[in-house]
């Protein structure tokens, strides 16, 4: 029982006249949240009996992630592994049911949800192993997988013309070139060598034992595309032609008519009055 829990009660139940044996499956346990319960008899006239000690419902241990993941062998690793329900533990190993348990050093739980570990890899074998974590009451727990790998290793040296290009080995980036990369496990690699403006040099690259294995990458310009000029409208513009309406008078077309000016009395007078008078003139003369 605890106090504002409901009482929960075990699967089964062994008695002798010393011992009762009550089973609890870890179904009904996951049911039960952590903390202290207290064991609780009851008779079979009814009466109770509450121990004095509590009994500890621990939270489930889980392994959700471990780093590093892998390490060579004749070395010497710190390892972190992150989960839940790890306050408790004290042990930590790597386990391969093919040799001997590799037990860890300076096991320390850092909380709940975290635990370090020392792990010495002399002449350990090259594989894969389980990860395990074991708690003050003794429950284990495994899951997680670390490789020990060879401590075999080897270098690349990589250049490029031009330099100062990036330079990736299986998709990290490793710096730009001209580079040595150091401490490489034996093996091979997927080696890109990129710049701006010019075409990636890709390799497999190949790492030897105890070698240095160099690459020189040419890298070859991109070719520019060039794009068309426009071209011009093959229908030439139309020019609407606009005529202003003149606001000048146009005159009147010249018709080359005489005008005939009717004679006036008069003028006929004053002629006839000159002729006269000339001749007057002439016969006064004579």
């Amino acid at each position: 029982m605890r106090s504002g829990k409901e009482n929960v009660t075990p699967s089964s139940i062994t008695q002798t006249s010393t011992e009762i044996v009550c089973i609890f499956t870890g179904a009904r346990l996951s049911e039960i949240d952590a903390g202290a319960w207290y064991p609780v008899v009851v008779n079979a006239d009814k009466s109770e009996f509450k121990a004095n000690t509590a009994f500890t419902i621990r939270a489930p241990i889980t392994l959700i992630s471990i780093n590093p993941v892998s390490a060579r062998t004749n070395n010497v690793t710190r390892i972190s592994v992150v989960g839940t329900g790890l306050s408790d533990i004290t042990s930590m190993y790597l386990y391969n049911s093919d040799y001997t348990n590799i037990s860890a050093t300076d096991v320390n739980a850092i909380s709940s949800t975290m635990v370090n570990g020392t792990i010495t890899l002399t002449s350990a074998k090259v594989d894969t192993y389980q990860v395990c974590v074991k708690d003050t009451f003794g429950t284990p727990k495994c899951g997680l997988s670390f490789k020990i790998t060879s401590d075999a290793v080897g270098s690349l040296d990589l250049s490029s013309s031009p330099s100062g290009a990036s330079v990736l080995l299986d998709g990290t980036v490793k710096g730009t070139t001209p580079i040595t990369i150091k401490d490489l496990d034996v093996g091979s690699y997927k080696l890109i060598i990129k710049k701006e403006g010019y075409t990636d040099w890709m390799r497999t690259a190949k790492v030897t034992n105890g070698g240095t294995t160099s690459y020189d990458a040419v890298l070859d310009a991109k070719t520019v595309a060039t794009t068309a000029p426009t071209a011009a409208p093959t229908t030439a513009p139309t020019t609407v032609r606009t005529t202003k309406v003149s606001t000048l008078a146009i005159p009147t077309k010249w018709v080359d008519t005489p005008t005939t000016v009717p004679a006036s009395p008069l003028e006929g007078a004053v002629i006839i009055g000159a002729i006269g008078i000339g001749i007057l003139a002439v016969r006064r003369k004579y």
